[in-house]
């Protein structure tokens, strides 16, 4: 079972593009530890951008007006609470050090600002920017899943997602704080984070790990075939 989760295929591809890149720039010192952190952290943007793009695009071939003129904007509104909410705990505890000029938690602009100037942070972003735009193109445009789902379903997909890997970001802040080792934290966030996305584009992928999570979820009420449509959904 392992094997399938990490062989590499072309399904998993961007995964392990991103771990091979992030490491061979922290290796080579042209990324700074923190940006990495905060790296992923800013990410979570960018996966909201795409999503709010995903249900712009069904809601076109489901004919909902309705998505355009409410859902789209309540969820740019409600996700984007949601980040500033979790940047103000982050500031909190990175103002406790000494790496980043952080100023009040709630100045979230002066305090990103700060956070943009890591050594490396241009490369990070780049680097997700581009792949969540291969992921939105090759993963849901070329498939068109935009027919498989409507835009009321897509609109919760990111929260589960975001949820992990802000923990495991949380947690190597944690980490840092009380180690001083910040590479270390560096790169088993990395790791964290692409166990992650081999494990969602498994289930995503491969039905024999997806029917043993359905079997595992099943609880004799909700049909397995709306079980197996919900994971594939927030695996995306």
């Amino acid at each position: 079972m392992y094997a399938i989760i990490f062989k590499p295929n072309r399904y998993n591809s961007f995964a392990w593009m991103n771990i091979v890149a992030l490491l061979l720039l922290l290796y080579v010192g042209k990324i700074d530890a923190y940006a990495v952190l905060f790296g992923y952290f800013l990410e979570t943007i960018i996966i909201g951008f795409f999503n709010a793009l995903k249900m712009f695009v069904s809601s076109k071939h489901h004919k909902s007006e309705k998505s355009i003129a409410f859902l789209i904007p309540f969820f740019i509104v409600h996700y984007g609470f949601f980040i500033a909410v979790q940047s103000i705990f982050v500031f909190v505890l990175m103002g406790q050090s000494d790496v980043i000029p952080i100023k009040e938690p709630f100045h979230l602009i002066a305090n990103y600002s700060a956070v943009f100037k890591l050594a490396g942070m241009e490369y990070i972003l780049g680097l997700l920017c581009i792949t969540q735009l291969a992921k939105y193109i090759f993963d849901y445009i070329q498939p068109k899943k935009y027919l498989n789902y409507t835009p009321e379903e897509i609109m919760f997909k990111p929260y589960v997602r975001i949820l992990i890997q802000q923990f495991a970001v949380i947690l190597a802040m944690f980490f840092t704080m009380f180690s001083n080792a910040d590479v270390v934290a560096a790169i088993l966030l990395i790791l964290i984070r692409a166990v992650v996305d081999f494990f969602l584009v498994a289930i995503r992928e491969n039905d024999a790990l997806l029917d043993r999570m359905v079997d595992k979820m099943y609880d004799g009420k909700t049909p397995k075939d709306e079980l197996r449509k919900q994971l594939i959904l927030f695996s995306e």
